[in-house]
């Protein structure tokens, strides 16, 4: 990126982007491409059935607070959000038991995606609980969890996928079309980018509709739209892999802020 956006945003940014080192592995990208497509297409499938469905919004509102409380990055979020969807979705859980999967999930999330110093310990987030669990609970449910995904969590989510995706995000012919400054693009790039991607965890259609690299290529789309930038250039293509024409419906929903729902929905809308 020549804009050197390492220099213009905190390294806390959703726009955070090391642009050195994607040039150092750029003799590796078509390899990359196909390892995390390989992640993507391993993704357990996801079937809106979870009995638990109408206490989602309130997790997923806990899980964003306690995210932004402790510091952890998006991809730990959107990590957890996916974890505690999929686990929820093939198990009947007691309510009561509800926040303490959604602990387990964000403190496994955090394992996988934060530096030591920013995983919370477990009397911490029990504390946020009102300490409602005992240690050995939240180990077993960790033990629970991680033997249903088979041990394996390194599911790409939408926000692993825009931030690899932001590399090719703006070039400096995009100033052309701004009429601020290179650091006003980036802030507004990066505020645009960050509310579409709560709004891919805060719908939980869209991950059941949409695969997470072409929701992250949504976004990236909208955030340029909205700033005034082409909503699409031939470097996006290139390293999305995907074509203007195939994101127009998931364009369409992201800047909706929301999707047209699914069978699901209507069939519990009309018993």
């Amino acid at each position: 990126m020549d804009f050197a956006a390492q220099e213009l945003a905190s390294k806390d940014s959703t726009f955070w982007n090391n642009a050195d080192l994607w040039r150092q592995f750029i003799q590796y990208e078509e390899d990359f491409k196909k390892v995390i497509k390989q992640r993507e297409m391993q993704r357990i499938p996801f079937h809106h059935q979870s009995p638990q469905i109408l206490f989602r919004n309130e997790l997923i509102a806990y899980l964003k607070q306690t995210a932004t409380q402790k510091k952890m990055s998006h991809s730990c979020l959107h990590l957890a959000v996916y974890l505690l969807d999929i686990f929820m979705d093939n198990h009947d859980i007691v309510p009561h038991y509800l926040q303490l999967v959604c602990n387990v999930c964000l403190l496994i999330a955090a394992k996988f995606e934060e530096c030591a110093q920013k995983i919370p310990k477990i009397a911490d987030m029990n504390a946020l609980v009102k300490n409602r669990y005992s240690r050995q609970e939240y180990k077993s449910v960790e033990i629970l969890i991680l033997n249903f995904f088979f041990g394996y969590i390194m599911f790409p989510t939408a926000a692993h996928y825009t931030y690899y995706y932001m590399q090719a995000l703006i070039s400096p012919e995009d100033m052309q079309y701004f009429s601020g400054n290179s650091r006003e693009l980036l802030f507004e790039l990066n505020e645009s980018i960050k509310i579409y991607l709560e709004c891919t965890i805060d719908d939980i259609h869209f991950m059941q509709l949409y695969p997470p690299s072409q929701l992250a290529a949504s976004i990236l789309s909208a955030a340029r739209t909205k700033v005034g930038l082409p909503c699409w250039t031939p470097a996006l293509e290139n390293l999305t892999e995907y074509r203007w024409e195939q994101l127009q419906h998931s364009l369409t929903d992201i800047l909706k802020g929301q999707t047209s729902g699914c069978i699901h929905c209507e069939e519990f809308k009309s018993a």
